[in-house]
């Protein structure tokens, strides 16, 4: 189960480290407390954790990301696994564990010698649901579709619970008429703008985002660049009706090898999460 709790230093010096190599993959964090009370951290790389389970702390050693595992009672000692290579790409082959001594990693300032966790154990910390069984493109297609349904659902029934008085239920069909009335039309969604948006990691939380004027400017350029880029050689926008209430955008990229999703509701396109795409000999 995840939490909001804030990341450590070293693992904010990690994801600068990876921004600066690799600014248009995407790079990003997610903090959680395992079911055994331990903190951890999960990396991910265009919203797809690079690990299944869950480490320590992220760390940048010899120019490489390490994701820890174990830590002596000390703290001054830790083993884990290579996620990044030297040059930002994915370690995707070695899983050989790695032994660091925590006063050679980088981190964003001095405040990182005090940081303590609240994990008293130094066993591997593993949260990762058992691997499962891949699923076919039509398979997740479906199960999305299955997914917005089952929420327009869940959204019609809290206004039926909450509609206790006839007056409220004399409502439901105003607020209907409402939603129908304010429908985004297809027209109003631009597939390179909204990319655009994804790219720059419009849609990350605030911590994420980039600090600073000169960074906010590259970030935005980058993302451009990136878009442009992607979308050279063509892409595929689908459109879904939903009950004259709601569309769902579907923007499929082959050269990014990612298809990506939008709701469109109330006048407004909301950016809800990608897939990557699976090729045919797969």
């Amino acid at each position: 189960m995840t939490n909001n709790q804030r990341l450590s230093p070293r693992t904010v010096a990690a994801l600068t480290h990876l921004r600066r190599l690799k600014p248009l993959d995407g790079y990003a964090a997610e903090s959680y407390v395992s079911l055994s009370g331990k903190p951890l951290v999960q990396l991910k790389r265009r919203n797809v954790p690079l690990k299944d389970e869950g480490f320590l702390d992220l760390v940048v050693h010899n120019s490489r990301v390490i994701g820890i595992q174990i830590l002596t009672s000390s703290g001054n000692v830790g083993r884990g696994l290579i996620l990044v290579n030297e040059d930002g790409s994915p370690c995707a082959t070695d899983d050989s564990p790695i032994t660091v001594n925590m006063a050679d990693v980088g981190t964003t300032n001095s405040a990182a010698a005090s940081f303590t966790r609240r994990s008293s154990s130094g066993a591997a910390a593993y949260n990762a649901p058992p691997p499962t069984n891949p699923l076919s493109n039509i398979d997740n297609e479906n199960i999305l579709q299955y997914g917005i349904m089952g929420l327009l659902a869940l959204v019609v029934l809290k206004i039926l619970v909450n509609a206790l008085s006839s007056l409220a239920f004399l409502l439901l069909p105003l607020l209907y008429f409402y939603a129908s009335a304010n429908l985004p039309s297809i027209e109003s969604f631009d597939a390179k703008k909204e990319l655009k948006r994804v790219m720059r990691g419009a849609h990350l939380p605030e911590e994420q985002q980039p600090k600073g004027w000169v960074e906010q400017k590259l970030n935005r350029l980058a993302a451009s660049i990136s878009t442009e880029l992607a979308t050279s050689l063509g892409y595929e926008v689908r459109v879904t009706d939903y009950l004259g209430v709601a569309r769902l955008s579907a923007v499929k990229v082959p050269v990014a090898g990612s298809e990506f999703y939008w709701i469109g509701i109330m006048n407004r396109w909301q950016y809800i999460g990608q897939r990557e795409l699976r090729s045919n000999n797969d």
